[in-house]
C-alpha cells in the first residue's frame, strides 16, 4: 500500500475505516478535522482506491515536545500484515521531525493486539486510567521517548 499524509479529501475513507474498526469511534466532525488540524503528522494507507488504515497524531499545543497518537486503525481484512506498525512508524517519524520528545497514547486494557504492537514499538505502560472516557471506559496510558538522531 501507499502511505501518505492525510488530506481533507480522505474524509470518506476515514469514515469507512472508523466504521469497520470501532463500535463508537470519533464523531464525523472530528474525523473531518483530523487532516485539517493534524495533517502533517497523520497518515493513511491506500492501495488503489481501497483505504486500508490510518493513524492520527498531534503535538500538544501547550507543550509541543509532547505528542499523542489519537487513533490507529487498520481495517480487519488488512490486519496482521505490518500495516499498523508502518503507519505508526510514519507518525513517530513525523512527530520527531516536528520536535516531539515523548509520545503518549491510550489503549483499552483488553485490546491485546494493540498493546502488543505498541510495546513492540517501544511504548511502555505509564498507568491504568479508570473511566478515562466515562464509566467503564478504562484505558492504559502508554509512553514512548523519542530519540532524535544526528543532533
Amino acid at each position: 500500500p501507499h502511505i501518505r499524509t492525510l488530506q481533507p479529501d480522505d474524509y470518506k475513507h476515514l469514515l469507512a475505516i472508523e466504521a469497520e474498526c470501532f463500535d463508537s469511534g470519533y464523531s464525523p466532525y472530528f474525523i473531518k478535522m483530523i487532516p485539517v488540524l493534524f495533517g502533517s503528522t497523520s497518515f493513511i494507507a491506500v492501495k488503489g482506491k481501497s483505504p486500508q488504515g490510518y493513524v492520527a497524531a498531534a503535538l500538544e499545543q501547550a507543550n509541543p515536545r509532547r505528542a499523542w497518537i489519537l487513533s490507529l486503525a487498520v481495517r480487519p481484512k488488512y490486519r496482521e500484515q505490518g500495516l499498523g506498525q508502518s503507519l505508526l512508524r510514519h507518525a513517530l517519524d513525523a512527530l520527531a521531525q516536528a520536535g516531539a520528545a515523548e509520545v503518549f497514547l491510550t489503549v483499552a486494557p483488553d485490546n491485546k493486539p494493540a498493546l502488543a504492537l505498541y510495546q513492540n514499538m517501544g511504548f511502555s505502560p505509564e498507568k491504568h486510567c479508570a473511566n478515562y472516557f466515562g464509566p467503564g471506559e478504562n484505558r492504559i496510558l502508554l509512553k514512548k521517548n523519542l530519540v532524535r538522531e544526528n543532533i
